[in-house]
């Protein structure tokens, strides 16, 4: 299994086109879930068990993403590394478009 964000009930065709691979379930366990106990963040151990994010939770979950990432810096190498940067990176940069519309949601699960 895999986390990816994705817009459940899409309200256009680019909504029915965003998807955002996070992270396969093992990755998820070995890296991210650690970081996010390491620095007491509260949005992305909810990514595990999938969660709503709304367009007034963006700032906050971009936040918590960007601690990730300097975490990343400071605790992983090589492949590790390179994966969690690059995919908590596109989420942070894919995320906010995902709100072009009043009342949308992403669900990142």
């Amino acid at each position: 299994m895999s986390i990816s964000a994705f817009i459940p009930e899409p309200g256009s065709d680019a909504e029915r086109l965003f998807h955002v691979p996070v992270a396969t379930e093992a990755f998820f366990e070995a890296c991210w879930e650690p970081a996010a106990e390491e620095l007491g963040l509260r949005w992305v151990p909810l990514f595990a068990t999938g969660v709503e994010v709304t367009k007034a939770d963006v700032p906050e979950v971009l936040g918590e993403l960007e601690r990730l990432r300097a975490w990343a810096e400071r605790a992983l190498d090589g492949d590790r590394l390179a994966l969690l940067q690059a995919r908590a990176g596109r989420l942070a940069e894919e995320l906010p478009a995902a709100f072009g519309r009043d009342g949308a949601v992403v669900y990142i699960g």
